[in-house]
């Protein structure tokens, strides 16, 4: 059976043209920004734009909050038009845990269970969770246990707890003790093809999600996949990374606009220029750079020199 590998969801990067580039470089799937179950409720435009483009395939819409009501709501009518549904039970953000969603409902797991279960009522497709080891200490063998139980369809885990945030090491190994009772995927720390194996290998898990590993490196997933059936796997030619860099741009200014298209970028130069030489002092200089024209000429002659 060959591995899933997907782009997990991060906040202000997984929109639509960063997931049509995961996709094309080798994502089995992907997951929307995370969509407020409040927002979306209240017709909230900036809820709207998250949402996948119809166009789009194999894509979860990601709902967090707190109120069990109002995520029951929001999932039954965004599941009328999408086939897949997940709730985001992990996010550490303050922001977010401060209003009692995302990693906060790992505080009080018999509320947890209640939230699951009306949501699995309320979502006529595939139902997901994303979560963590648990809020400040490992507790992922009852969390799994009322994940299976309530009838969720797949299980996605950051290998961290909630407190940690993104501190300290991914604990893959601490899902090996999981019955894996449903497909069940490893995510935390995974920015190369053997951290991708080594994931795998410790958590024995169907399959994994690649967060910060893919900013600017969409093609970590097809060399994931080739070192998974063959052991090797190639870095990008300069060709490869201009090309891949063009097209990025050419979705973001379809679905944003020219000048939101070049702000946007700036967050992926990091990913793109990683451990080229003169990065730093090219990433600097770029940050100023307002139009597309001058974006790709300085971008061209950065790959093109180095």
């Amino acid at each position: 059976m060959e591995v899933k590998i997907g782009l997990a969801p991060m906040a202000g990067y997984t929109d639509s043209a960063f997931r049509t580039l995961a996709f094309e470089w080798g994502a089995d799937f992907a997951f929307s920004e995370m969509v407020s179950a409040k927002g979306f409720l209240m017709n909230s435009q900036k809820t709207e734009e998250l949402l996948p483009q119809p166009h789009e395939r194999n894509v979860a819409v990601q709902i967090f909050g707190s109120e069990p009501n109002e995520l029951s709501e929001a999932a039954r009518i965004l599941s009328e038009k999408y086939t897949w549904i997940d709730l985001n039970a992990g996010c550490p953000v303050r922001k977010v845990v401060r209003k009692g969603a995302g990693g906060a409902l790992l505080k009080d797991l018999r509320h947890f269970r209640y939230i699951v279960r009306e949501l699995r009522k309320s979502v006529s497709g595939k139902f997901s969770v994303k979560t963590r080891l648990g809020w400040e200490k490992n507790e992922v063998e009852e969390i799994y246990r009322i994940l299976v139980e309530e009838g969720v369809d797949e299980v996605f885990i950051h290998t961290r707890t909630v407190v940690q945030s993104f501190t300290g090491r991914a604990e893959w190994k601490a899902l090996s003790v999981l019955g894996k009772r449903v497909p069940t995927f490893v995510s935390g720390d995974i920015f190369t093809p053997e951290d991708a194996k080594r994931a795998l290998e410790e958590s024995g898990c169907d399959g994994l999600l690649v967060a910060r590993g893919a900013i600017g490196r969409p093609w970590i997933f097809k060399q994931i996949k080739d070192f998974l059936r063959s052991g090797k796997y190639s870095e990008p030619s300069r060709e490869e990374i201009l090309r891949t860099f063009e097209r990025h741009l050419e979705l973001l200014i379809k679905t944003k606009g020219e000048r939101k298209a070049v702000v946007e970028m700036r967050k992926f130069l990091a990913g793109y220029t990683k451990d080229l030489k003169g990065a730093r002092r090219f990433r600097e200089k770029i940050m100023k750079i307002e139009d597309v024209q001058s974006l790709k000429e300085m971008f061209y002659n950065f790959i093109k020199e180095v």
